[in-house]
């Protein structure tokens, strides 16, 4: 064999090499990465919602309780906005979280966000769970 044999042999080995790394060993980095990133914010939720169990209460306001909708690579979510207010030490507060842990990760289900608001109609007395640390941090579901 030529030297120009050995060439194309050696090139039509390195295309398949190639091939099979990016046909099998890529989606299995993409997957793994993504995998790895839901482990993550899952344990980062999951720590959020452990710290807030030894937070403080007091009786908060409904403000504002609607279901909004978004649309996004060709579907529509919904998602409840829950607007409350409370006071601690004299000092007025107001925010959206309702869970904790959910800035980490929220997984929606359909017909949560209409049982959501309904759970928290505007008016209504509810309890606020603050980070004693920082009043301004609350949710309404540990």
């Amino acid at each position: 064999m030529d030297i120009f044999g050995w060439v194309m042999a050696g090139s039509g080995l390195l295309i398949t090499a190639v091939s099979v790394i990016c046909s099998v060993l890529l989606p299995l980095l993409i997957l793994g990465g993504l995998g790895y990133f839901l482990y993550k914010r899952n344990q980062q939720s999951m720590a959020y919602r452990q710290s807030a169990q030894t937070w403080q209460s007091v009786t908060g306001t409904i403000m504002m309780s609607s279901v909004q909708s978004s649309y996004s690579s060709g579907s529509y979510s919904t998602y409840p906005v829950v607007v409350y207010q409370y006071e601690v030490h004299g000092q007025r507060h107001q925010s959206q979280r309702i869970k904790a842990g959910e800035q980490f990760l929220n997984v929606r289900i359909s017909g949560q966000a209409e049982a959501t608001v309904q759970k928290y109609p505007i008016g209504s007395t509810v309890t606020v769970y603050y980070n004693p640390s920082n009043p301004a941090e609350s949710v309404l579901e540990r």
